[in-house]
């Protein structure tokens, strides 16, 4: 059975032969969708066939089987937006005794918990980087950091870094940095939902807690 490609969203879409071919038109196209059908040579398409959904898991599956290594990034903020109180650290997990695993209070900017989702995928992608990954996968459980990696990001960079009412966009500090990375390192941002067991989300929430509870008042 031979299987064709059909992407219904994406940057040109269409039927494609192979699996490559398909992933140039979705892979970091917002809300992309795709289809895998089987065909045989004397009828067409037949009844094998099924919906790919989210392009971002299929292509955070494909490059899994690939060997390519996995990465679970979570940040925690103690009293989020309360002045004087907030604590903010950050947790990166790369598995069960790993060496790299890390769990850190917030050094650098405000305590919130956006800056430190941030910094923990730029720790995870400089640890990536130094020991030579050319691809990763990214797990985590913030659906704002998803969308400014895979949607805004680029009209951000557009734009020098304003929003479209022309503000800078908040924590620029870190997305520049953090842009700045993904052109040694390419990543595969993969949403997954948080507290719902999850192993290493699991256990990245638990590295940002702890992490979080070191964190000075600055």
């Amino acid at each position: 059975m031979k299987y064709v490609y059909a992407v219904a969203r994406g940057r040109k879409p269409g039927i494609y032969e192979s699996w490559p071919e398909c992933l140039k038109q979705v892979h970091g196209y917002a809300n992309a969708r795709c289809m895998e059908k089987g065909k045989n040579n004397k009828s067409g398409f037949d009844k094998h066939s099924r919906k790919l959904g989210p392009v971002k898991n299929v292509v955070a599956e494909q490059w899994i089987s690939d060997g390519v290594p996995v990465v679970y990034t979570d940040g925690s903020c103690m009293s989020n937006g309360m002045k004087g109180r907030c604590k903010a650290g950050f947790g990166v997990f790369w598995g069960d005794n790993h060496p790299d695993n890390l769990s850190e209070p917030l050094h650098e900017g405000p305590p919130t918990n956006n800056r430190a989702e941030l910094t923990a995928v730029i720790r995870a992608l400089q640890q990536a980087e130094k020991k030579g990954y050319k691809r990763l996968v990214v797990k985590t459980d913030s659906n704002l950091l998803i969308q400014s990696m895979n949607v805004w990001i680029h009209s951000w960079r557009k734009n020098n870094w304003k929003t479209s009412t022309g503000s800078d966009v908040k924590n620029k500090d870190l997305l520049v940095e953090l842009d700045m990375m993904l052109k040694k390192v390419q990543v595969c941002f993969d949403h997954i939902r948080g507290h719902v067991g999850i192993y290493g989300n699991e256990k990245a929430d638990e590295l940002a807690r702890a992490g979080a509870q070191l964190y000075c008042q600055q």
